[in-house]
C-alpha cells in the first residue's frame, strides 16, 4: 500500500496522524487528496510538522478541503 493510494473505502477512517511521512512517500501533494478521501466527515487529521513554513502547511491543507483547528507545539490539527 502507498500513502497516495491506500485502497481503503471512502470516508472510512476517523483519525489520521502524520509524523515524518511526507518525505518518505514523496511529498504531501501525493497523499493529501487520499487522506481527504478516506477520512469520514468530521474526521481529524493530526500532522506533526518537522520543517517548512507553518503558514504554507495550513494553506496547503485548507486548499485541499481541511479546516484548521489549531496546534499544540508542533502538532497541527485539521478537520474534514
Amino acid at each position: 500500500t502507498n500513502a497516495s493510494d491506500t485502497g481503503l473505502p471512502d470516508q472510512s477512517i476517523d483519525l489520521v496522524f502524520i509524523f515524518g511521512l511526507p518525505r518518505i512517500v514523496g511529498g504531501q501533494e501525493s497523499m493529501i487528496p487520499e487522506i481527504h478521501r478516506i477520512l469520514k466527515p468530521g474526521g481529524m487529521l493530526s500532522y506533526k510538522k518537522t520543517r517548512g513554513s507553518e503558514k504554507e502547511l495550513i494553506r496547503k491543507l485548507e486548499s485541499a478541503g481541511f479546516i484548521y483547528s489549531g496546534k499544540q507545539k508542533r502538532i497541527f490539527f485539521f478537520k474534514k
